[in-house]
């Protein structure tokens, strides 16, 4: 919850998100499985742990044990969700360079206003130019826009930095803040692992005692 009030009052997420929704409406590729699997665990994941606070109050071993066979399996898919970004990282960074590139000559080459907002406003956001630097905007004719440059005025030099690197060094430079806030998840999730087994564990001589109690009574 918190990192998702963060993610929602950061300019620098909504910018980058503008984009994202822009590329995705142009048909460009992103990787829409990170999304989709994110709302899949997570319903998965409300759900698993009302199952599970459900047998620790019926006190039954069978859904204390279910629960901790899919909390484990949740915790093997955030690892491989880890290990997979880190490994198709590149793939990634291609990916949202050439959509912003799209989005780029989609803006300025139809003359779509919207557009173009959304595109100046990353510019100030990153204090970037362009997807790969000014010479985007040089390359193809077209003004480079005040959003460019570190003053209201134009006099200055622009941003030298392309906002497709900007973005990547942005994301880059969070990764301390995801780690912490994923690092905490995963320990509370092997905290529910091993506490549903000792429950488990524990209901089960509970029962055994009370069943020779019986029956030496």
């Amino acid at each position: 919850m918190g990192l998702g009030i963060y993610v929602k009052v950061n300019g620098n997420f909504r910018a980058v998100a503008e984009i994202y929704s822009i590329s995705e409406a142009l048909g460009g590729e992103a990787m829409q499985w990170v999304a989709t699997g994110l709302i899949i665990v997570g319903i998965f994941t409300a759900l698993l742990a009302a199952f599970g606070c459900l047998g620790a109050i019926l006190r039954n071993r069978c859904f204390l044990y279910l629960y901790c066979l899919f909390l484990t399996l949740i915790i093997l898919f955030e690892f491989a969700a880890v290990i997979s970004t880190l490994v198709f990282r590149n793939t990634l960074y291609r990916s949202y360079d050439s959509g912003l590139m799209e989005v780029f000559q989609h803006g300025y080459g139809q003359n779509n206003t919207e557009v173009i907002k959304i595109i100046e406003n990353l510019e100030r956001q990153f204090k970037c130019c362009g997807v790969d630097g000014p010479v985007d905007y040089t390359r193809y004719g077209y003004k480079i826009p005040q959003s460019c440059y570190p003053s209201k005025t134009i006099s200055a030099f622009p941003y030298s930095d392309g906002c497709a690197p900007a973005v990547a060094i942005w994301i880059w430079n969070q990764l301390p803040i995801i780690a912490g806030v994923l690092g905490s998840i995963l320990f509370i999730e092997i905290f529910g692992v091993i506490s549903s087994l000792v429950l488990g564990v524990a209901i089960s001589h509970s029962s055994q005692a009370d069943y020779y109690q019986k029956f030496i009574n």
